[in-house]
C-alpha cells in the first residue's frame, strides 16, 4: 500500500537522491579555484538564469548573465559539493564566479554564479 506520509514528507536522504537523479539528467563537472589552488572535481547541474543583459558603467556597455549552480549534499553515495562566495571555475569554454551559496537547504547546495566575460 502507498505510504502517503513518506511521499509527503521525504527524508533528507530521499530527497537528496531525488536532487542527485535531477543534477544526473544534465551533469557538468567543473575543477573549482579556490585562492588560486585548484580543488578536486565536481560534478553540478548549471543553469542560466537569464538572457544576457546590457549593463551601463563607467567603462562602457557590458553584457551580463546569471547562472545558478545545484550540487550535491547529504546524498548517500556522492561526496557533498564544496563551493564558496569567490570560487571561480570555467565550464564549457564559460567563466563563472560564485556570488553567494544559499543558506539553509540540508539536502542540496545552491548557488548564484556571475557569468565572467
Amino acid at each position: 500500500m502507498p505510504n502517503l506520509s513518506a511521499w509527503a514528507a521525504p527524508t533528507n536522504a530521499q530527497s537528496a537522491t531525488s536532487i542527485g537523479d535531477l543534477i544526473a539528467r544534465k551533469p557538468t563537472t567543473i575543477t573549482i579555484i579556490r585562492a588560486g589552488s585548484a580543488i578536486a572535481s565536481q560534478v553540478v547541474r548549471l543553469e542560466t538564469l537569464s538572457s544576457q543583459r546590457a549593463v551601463v558603467g563607467e567603462g562602457g556597455v557590458t553584457f551580463m548573465c546569471d547562472a545558478y549552480l545545484l550540487g550535491y549534499k547529504n546524498h548517500p553515495t556522492v561526496t557533498d559539493t564544496s563551493v564558496k562566495a569567490g570560487d571561480r571555475f570555467r565550464a564549457n569554454s564559460v567563466d563563472y564566479e560564485i556570488v553567494i551559496v544559499l543558506p539553509g537547504h540540508v539536502d542540496n547546495v545552491q548557488a548564484y554564479l556571475r557569468v565572467r566575460a
